[in-house]
């Protein structure tokens, strides 16, 4: 496993004052994609988001092969910014992150909110486990490595995600978050590119977090976990299991929303996360 890169970590300020929010965010999808969610959230708190590594111009995909990467890269973020007791908030990938951080340095954080992290059913993780190069034969891995990564203008790109089903519940707000935040201009200036690699997006399907469930009770620390209820990523047996081991956590399930929920329901999930930690 790689260690942290050294050099200063590029990071998102949302604004706000008042204790400290970390958000984590999910593979493929840069912070400040998040604003509608988390601009919200900036009435009672101060809001960063770090950039994690796919981010940086001079990663390498092939370094990453255990999501304790993002972890370490998190802890450096925040040892770098001198923040300490922060409230860590995590989605997908950020959750999982955010909790392998908050288990490697506990003092880092006062509570954990984890947004459908990626606890997969157990059956799955022994079957990655026994056979590490079926993980990249997934459909999510092959669907990553074939995505479109180049448009001519922002507009084309958005007329090309606004129709597609998984961005349905989105409204144009957030979709313009997500064309203005996670394309970049191309090296050769020809037109526009995904910021997050569709080579990175796939890495961190084919090496998914095979000990979260060793992991859970281990936590400590306050916890809030949300499902979305039409989610694609964690099963109701998986849901359950997690409040079984984590007993003294609070749970909650937000319903008409998938995984995306921070971009599908980006008012409610503030609003429960306020309420909760309130």
């Amino acid at each position: 496993m790689n260690s942290p890169q050294s050099s200063i970590i590029n990071h998102v300020k949302f604004g706000g004052t008042g204790e400290l929010i970390h958000f984590a965010h999910a593979n493929g999808y840069p912070p400040a994609c998040y604003r509608a969610f988390l601009e919200p959230l900036t009435t009672h708190y101060r809001v960063v988001g770090m950039e994690q590594r796919p981010l940086r111009p001079d990663s390498n995909p092939a370094d990453m092969t255990d999501w304790r990467v993002a972890a370490d890269d998190l802890i450096a973020f925040l040892e770098q910014q001198n923040m300490e007791g922060v409230i860590g908030i995590g989605h997908s990938l950020g959750a999982v992150a955010t909790m392998f951080a908050a288990l490697k340095r506990p003092s880092l954080f006062t509570h954990l909110i984890l947004i459908e992290p990626v606890f997969l059913p157990i059956q799955f993780l022994q079957l990655a486990i026994d056979n590490p190069e079926l993980a990249r034969l997934t459909p999510l891995v092959q669907g990553a490595m074939r995505r479109r990564n180049r448009w001519p203008t922002r507009q084309a790109a958005f007329d090309h995600f606004r129709p597609k089903t998984v961005f349905g519940r989105w409204s144009d707000e957030v979709m313009w978050d997500y064309v203005n935040n996670a394309l970049v201009a191309a090296n050769d200036g020809e037109g526009f590119t995904l910021r997050f690699s569709r080579e990175w997006e796939a890495q961190f399907y084919a090496t998914p977090p095979l000990t979260v469930w060793q992991d859970i009770p281990r936590l400590q620390h306050p916890t809030l976990g949300i499902r979305a209820a039409e989610t694609d990523t964690i099963f109701p047996d998986a849901w359950e299991m997690w409040q079984e081991l984590q007993p003294k956590a609070t749970f909650r399930q937000i319903e008409k929303a998938g995984h995306l929920l921070p971009m599908e329901r980006p008012l409610l999930l503030a609003d429960t996360i306020l309420e909760y930690l309130a």
